[in-house]
């Protein structure tokens, strides 16, 4: 944890999370967990699951290293992994960082025995933040039962207020690691997103980097890019305050180019409200296991959907430099943004000895990205010997407007490589 206060020096403080598994490792004095980087093969991960489960009562060990949710007030922060349940932290102003709780569950609420989880389906580790209302969102994916998209909302007070399995079209699950909202905007026009009384999307990606855990009984991974199960993105309509789940009407599902996106940047509608725009970070892999055994790469990408028609009017390539872990100004999201940010690999290659993918990337810059023009309008790069090891971070200027995007500063963690001196 790293303070920067206005005056003075910055404070920086280390530690674990505190979690189910870290716990357990630590009470046993030695490793309980087999690893799950063993793709393209699936018997492997089987047995991995199994014995995890027979040693430490888990299938997978709780990590929580992919993402951190602040929620509510006091601190509070979820430290977040797609595969298992988040920990509950206090972070305090001086960088102290306490673990609350593992497997934070919410009183139960999370919890889906039906559909257990061995890869997904208990909380994303990509929530999204709409700044108008205070709400978290996030969509996850369950690895067992029919197919769908699990929509869990945070209220502004940090509680959970809603957790809904929308539906897949599909007849294979689809690994859903992130997803865009559109924020609405209410019968005053307030919350800032199209015309008056206009309903907020959740943007539900059912793309064909499918789940079909029987693969391992054939010693194949179980998430492979099968471009022949077709691309989707649902608009689900939000609910307003005090409405029940699916009170916003069906999902609108159109129809895409097959592709795999990890990561978005935003989405926004038109102040009519008959279109939606999706801007993400696009890949396509070259055969079914390869997105899993080698690395691809991806770039800024714009989808163009009608929500009358229920058609994709436009797609298409807005920038060729390949690009990672995109963030924009929080106060955006969900509305047009001119700026937006990502980071850039430089070296793409192996052997990646913590792999798979076994080819492992090299990332020493940040790109500004122009949403509507397209392309690169800025570069960061870092010093020589210098690496970036983190996402960026976006953090406005205190007292700014949002503007275009690009009021505030970018935070990034940066380390110098081993040998370099």
């Amino acid at each position: 944890c790293v303070v920067l206060p206005v005056e003075g020096e910055a404070a920086y403080s280390r530690t674990w999370v505190r979690t189910e598994g870290f716990v357990k490792e630590r009470e046993a004095k030695r490793r309980l967990f087999d690893g799950s980087l063993v793709a393209p093969r699936g018997l492997p991960l089987l047995w991995g699951l199994l014995m995890n489960g027979l040693r430490a009562a888990q299938p997978q060990k709780d990590t929580a290293n992919t993402g951190l949710l602040p929620l509510g007030k006091g601190g509070r922060v979820l430290a977040l992994m797609e595969q298992c349940l988040p920990a509950e932290l206090r972070v305090e102003t001086d960088g102290t960082v306490t673990t609350l709780a593992a497997g934070f569950d919410f009183d139960g609420q999370l919890k889906d025995l039906a559909r257990h989880p061995f890869a997904g389906g208990a909380l994303t580790a990509h929530m999204k933040v709409d700044a108008g209302t205070g709400e978290r969102i996030g969509v996850t994916y369950p690895s067992a039962g029919a197919p769908g998209a699990r929509i869990t909302t945070f209220a502004a007070d940090g509680s959970l207020s809603s957790d809904e399995m929308v539906p897949l079209l599909g007849t294979a699950q689809s690994m859903i690691h992130d997803c865009a909202i559109v924020r609405g905007c209410d019968s005053d026009g307030r919350g800032g997103g199209g015309g008056r009384g206009m309903r907020g999307y959740t943007l539900l990606l059912d793309l064909p980097m499918t789940v079909r855990p029987r693969r391992m009984l054939a010693d194949r991974f179980p998430v492979e890019y099968e471009p022949g199960a077709g691309g989707r993105i649902g608009l689900h309509p939000r609910r307003g305050p005090g409405e029940a789940d699916g009170a916003g009407g069906e999902t609108i599902w159109i129809e895409v180019e097959p592709c795999v996106v990890l990561h978005t940047v935003n989405a926004h509608q038109s102040d009519d409200g008959r279109r939606v725009t999706l801007t993400a970070l696009r890949s396509t892999p070259s055969g079914e296991a390869s997105f899993i055994e080698s690395y691809s790469s991806a770039f800024l990408y714009q989808w163009v959907l009608d929500t009358t028609s229920a058609t994709c009017v436009r797609e298409g390539l807005l920038c060729n430099t390949p690009l990672e872990f995109p963030t924009l100004d929080g106060r955006l999201a969900g509305l047009e943004a001119r700026f937006g940010y990502a980071i850039t690999p430089c070296s793409i290659g192996g052997p990646n000895r913590y792999g798979p993918p076994n080819e492992g990337i090299l990332i020493d810059g940040v790109a500004k990205l122009d949403l509507r023009a397209g392309g690169v309008r800025a570069r960061w790069q870092a010093p020589d010997g210098f690496y970036l090891v983190s996402e960026p971070t976006f953090v406005p200027k205190a007292g700014s407007a949002p503007g275009d995007g690009d009021a505030g500063f970018l935070l990034v963690f940066v380390c110098a490589a081993a040998g370099s001196g």
